[in-house]
């Protein structure tokens, strides 16, 4: 049975106004208006999770089977389902204000579609072998997509859809390279998995010797893997990903542990993954999401706060010291989601 609760951002404790002044790529200087307003979930709940669809639909999700929904770009509604309440979502993609689909993370891994606005939802896939741990799942398009487990056998685990995730096949593991020792993915956000284009996709790593990143552009029929000057080791590597298109592309993390280091958290591509830089100004320590808003503007998020970019990642200005584990933005406007809340931002 599923129990609804309503949160309305006039709950809301306070609201962060933020004038940040921008480098742009052509050395001048554009101020970006940032406004972040952060609203209490009122309830305990680590919301990861993460998906825009427009400026008036957004989801999250969640710990103890929690999943939010925003159908106004204002109001959140809460979903609790008794069959949730020992699961962690921590990577949730949404096709409309109706359809979306959610993927549990920790011991196991259980993905749950709804079709009508959780009203009620389809276990569409399940694994409890040993070992298995999702870190995050991404879209081509409306019907392809793609997911990744921590290795198994000293290979990445991965499992694909054609049917918009009603049902996932596990990828031959044939050409996947081998994973080093400790090697793995981080499930910080969802967002170290990123598709781009038709058939491209991209899983960065961390956790051993070296932090990777496996590149694929046909699906996941063939990989490779690139080395990359982030952070590595324990704890260290890369948690999120994106791409702003083909060519230009951004790896962002650290190491959890050492949240407030700033070495190795930041890395661009300007030639599609084949080779990565460090940022030149980074952002302030360890960061677990990166989005960028369509438009010039990227964002990202972790314990240490919010920074920003104009100039694709090579620069960042901090902006605000509140802690979020994710974060999306299209256009003038986003989503921030963390400890026991939310977050809405808008770009003046």
């Amino acid at each position: 049975m599923q129990n609804k609760l309503i949160l309305r951002t006039y709950n809301m404790k306070y609201s962060i106004l933020l004038v940040v002044l921008l480098a742009l790529v052509a050395c001048s200087k554009k101020e970006v208006e940032i406004e972040i307003t952060s609203i209490p979930l009122g309830e305990p709940s680590l919301m990861r999770g993460l998906f825009m669809v427009d400026d008036d639909v957004a989801w999250a999700s969640g710990t103890k089977g929690i999943i939010r929904y925003s159908g106004n770009g204002k109001d959140w509604v809460a979903y609790k389902d008794t069959l949730f309440k020992d699961l962690d979502f921590r990577d949730i993609h949404a096709f409309s204000e109706k359809e979306a689909i959610i993927m549990s993370s920790g011991n196991g891994c259980k993905i749950y579609k709804t079709k009508d606005q959780c009203e009620s939802w389809q276990i569409v896939y399940e694994n409890t072998a040993e070992g298995i741990f999702f870190d995050g799942m991404d879209f081509w398009d409306d019907k392809n997509g793609i997911a990744f487990s921590d290795p198994i056998n000293n290979q990445l685990f991965i499992i694909t859809t054609q049917d918009g995730g009603d049902t996932w096949q596990k990828l031959s593991n044939s050409s996947i390279p081998s994973t080093l020792n400790g090697e793995a993915g981080f499930a910080a956000s969802g967002t170290g998995i990123t598709c781009v284009g038709d058939s491209t996709v991209f899983i960065g790593t961390g956790g051993g010797a070296i932090s990777r990143i496996f590149k694929s552009t046909n699906r996941g029929k063939t990989w490779s893997v690139t080395n990359t000057n982030m952070r590595a080791g324990e704890a260290s590597g890369i948690y999120s990903m994106l791409f702003v298109n083909n060519h230009r592309g951004i790896a962002i993390g650290g190491n959890y542990l050492d949240s407030t280091n700033i070495n190795g958290n930041c890395i661009v591509t300007i030639n599609g993954g084949q080779t990565w830089v460090a940022s030149q100004k980074p952002p302030l320590g360890y960061k677990s999401c990166v989005a960028d808003n369509g438009d010039g503007i990227l964002i990202s998020t972790g314990r240490t706060g919010v920074d920003v970019s104009s100039d694709n990642g090579y620069t960042w200005k901090h902006v605000s010291d509140d802690a979020y584990y994710s974060c999306v933005i299209k256009g003038k406007k986003g989503w921030l989601s963390g400890k026991n809340k939310m977050a809405q931002i808008i770009i003046h």
